[in-house]
């Protein structure tokens, strides 16, 4: 099986309330038409296939937004990549310049809709927390400073500075994911 999309749920806990359990995100999707669906962790990260011949994987998902609300009142946003284009945005190690000892997070905010950035990149953050490294098309890069309690959201910034829909995963989930889909 050769997983082509990943679908990036907004706020999406598995098992959580107003979230699906495993089986029902990719129940939803199988019936959106999905060919081939994995859930990855708990975050609302999915690995998709569409299969020879199936829709866009946009529509599959728009798809599954309405079996989602009915089965488990989950109606949040979801963001589309093909798998290519996230394997692209860490491609050469971007982080690197900006990865010291302080660094807690390094983030990939994965954004639809509204502006560009108004920012030159890169940019830090007034109280020394965030870095946002590199803007490439539908994602921006981070690396937060501190650690639990004293860090900065990348995700809230990023929606506030675009007007868009965001949602933000750890460059070690990313890494996972794509490593997962490697071996399907």
């Amino acid at each position: 099986m050769t997983f082509t999309h990943v679908v990036l749920y907004r706020a999406m806990n598995l098992g959580h309330r107003g979230s699906p359990v495993r089986d029902v995100l990719e129940r939803a999707l199988v019936d959106g038409g999905g060919a081939a669906v994995r859930s990855f962790q708990t975050n609302g990260t999915v690995l998709l296939d569409v299969g020879p011949g199936g829709g866009a994987a946009e529509a599959v998902v728009r798809a599954a937004a309405p079996l989602l609300a009915e089965r488990c009142g989950y109606s949040g946003a979801a963001l589309v990549r093909p798998l290519d284009d996230v394997t692209a945005a860490i491609d050469g190690d971007p982080f690197a310049l900006t990865r010291d000892g302080r660094t807690y997070r390094e983030t990939l905010t994965f954004v639809d809709g509204g502006h560009p950035l108004p920012l030159d990149l890169p940019w830090t953050d007034e109280r020394d927390l965030l870095d946002l490294v590199a803007a490439r098309p539908g994602v921006v890069l981070g690396v937060v400073r501190g650690g639990p309690g004293t860090w900065a959201d990348p995700n809230s910034l990023v929606e506030r500075l675009t007007g868009g829909v965001a949602t933000t995963r750890t460059l070690g989930t990313v890494r996972r994911l794509l490593a997962a889909a490697a071996r399907a």
